[in-house]
């Protein structure tokens, strides 16, 4: 993760130094594949004792290492005549450096979240679906979009529209309506001492106020309005004790 790290925080800055070299009396896009190569280059040695995502994920980081390249747009637009003019200048170049720093920031929340999940002490896993009303609900809605969905093709067709869009986009959305449909959404969950893991999203037990035992479903309870509780089949947990007393002993230490 260093590296990839390392190598989009490098594309930033060659991105966002290239339009400077623009400035010296030179052919224009030369100057900026120069600029870039120099941007590059010191990116890479910025970046050599890069220890950690913390060096990117702070949030007055994150926020002026993407807005800094949009001031690129401003002599972009002020330039620009046309669209084309607007988007093929060394200035749009520029603030493409905002996306690579977008790439930077979710590679370091990558980095950070496989740091966090092997530092975790797992006291209890265990793999389940959503809970059974919850499916069923999930799969009448789906049902009902891809019944809607194919009814408009249908009725497109009959009138003679254009199915080029559909031949490809409908393959690819019953490439997501059918897992959903068949039922096979399982997760694998781990109580640990740190949170509670949902494949690879940890939530914080300060977040957790308990959890619920009903016929059909093991509920982990989130009181913050904008903390959703988390749901399982209680059915498709194997040992469903341990994975109580696991509860029980991480939410004694709060």
């Amino acid at each position: 993760m260093r590296r990839w790290l390392r190598a989009s925080l490098a594309a930033y800055v060659a991105l966002l130094a290239a339009p400077v070299a623009t400035l010296a009396p030179a052919p224009t896009w030369p100057s900026f594949a120069a600029g870039a190569i120099l941007g590059g280059a010191a990116g890479f040695a910025a970046t050599a004792t890069l220890d950690g995502p913390d060096a990117v994920l702070t949030l007055p980081r994150i926020l002026v290492g993407f807005a800094a390249p949009l001031g690129w747009l401003w002599p972009a637009w002020t330039g620009a005549t046309s669209i084309p003019t607007f988007l093929f200048t060394p200035w749009t170049g520029g603030a493409a450096a905002a996306l690579a720093w977008v790439v930077a920031v979710v590679v370091a929340a990558d980095w950070r979240t496989r740091e966090r999940i092997d530092g975790l002490t797992e006291l209890a896993v265990f793999e389940a679906r959503n809970p059974p009303e919850t499916r069923r609900q999930t799969r009448i809605a789906v049902g009902v979009m891809a019944v809607l969905v194919v009814a408009a093709v249908a009725v497109s067709f009959a009138l003679g529209g254009d199915m080029e869009f559909s031949y490809w986009w409908l393959p690819a959305m019953f490439g997501v309506w059918i897992p959903i449909l068949a039922d096979s959404d399982g997760r694998e969950v781990a109580v640990a001492d740190g949170g509670l893991r949902v494949e690879r999203q940890i939530h914080d037990w300060d977040t957790v106020d308990g959890y619920e035992l009903t016929d059909d479903a093991l509920t982990v309870t989130r009181p913050k309005w904008y903390h959703s509780n988390r749901s399982f089949d209680r059915g498709d947990i194997e040992d469903l004790d341990a994975v109580t007393a696991a509860l029980d002993e991480v939410l004694s230490r709060r």
